[in-house]
């Protein structure tokens, strides 16, 4: 970045962090590809690097009301970048393995005879549980699901029936197969 860049986004920054919104096209334009760049060059993994140069940039209009007009913005905005991506590692550290992860287990076939078992009870659970709600419920269950025609209810209606009608079904399911969550 060149020094006349550097001082622009210097200015504008402060600019930003004076309130002035007609700055933000000014920062954003000169940090967005700079934060993507150094963030890419930090992760392997380009996917991650742009929800990470995101985060950043989210981070960085957040807090931008304490940016100290005597510092250097990119210095500052690069900062950010950087604990950002920390986050996501120890975040990464952190999370507790799978234990199928890396343990070589094969795919499972669709159409093994297991596969379809488990397909036909779940589909015979779930229309166990449907069957018990209110027919006013199924209705919009129905609905939703298949994104067929809806009731006759306003839109805050419908969302509000389904809503209790979901849960409804969730008192059905653990009522007969139990609560298998863990935590």
């Amino acid at each position: 970045m060149d020094e006349v860049t550097r001082g622009l986004l210097n200015r504008s920054m402060a600019a930003l962090a004076d309130g002035d919104r007609s700055a933000f096209d000014a920062v954003y334009g000169t940090l967005w590809p700079l934060l993507t760049r150094v963030v890419a060059a930090m992760s392997a993994d380009p996917v991650i690097a742009e929800d990470i140069a995101q985060q950043s940039m989210l981070k960085l209009l957040t807090r931008v009301t304490t940016f100290d007009p005597s510092m250097d913005a990119v210095a500052w905005s690069m900062a950010i970048a950087v604990n950002e991506y920390r986050s996501y590692r120890r975040k990464l550290s952190n999370r507790p393995t799978d234990q199928c992860e890396g343990s070589g287990a094969e795919p499972i076939d669709a159409n093994s005879p297991e596969a379809i078992a488990i397909r036909t009870d779940l589909n015979n659970a779930a229309r166990a549980v449907l069957s018990e709600l209110r027919p006013r419920d199924l209705e919009v269950v129905v609905a939703a699901i298949y994104e067929a025609q809806r009731p006759p209810l306003a839109p805050g209606a419908f969302r509000k029936r389904l809503q209790r009608a979901l849960a409804a079904s969730r008192l059905i399911w653990k009522k007969r197969y139990g609560d298998d969550r863990s935590g």
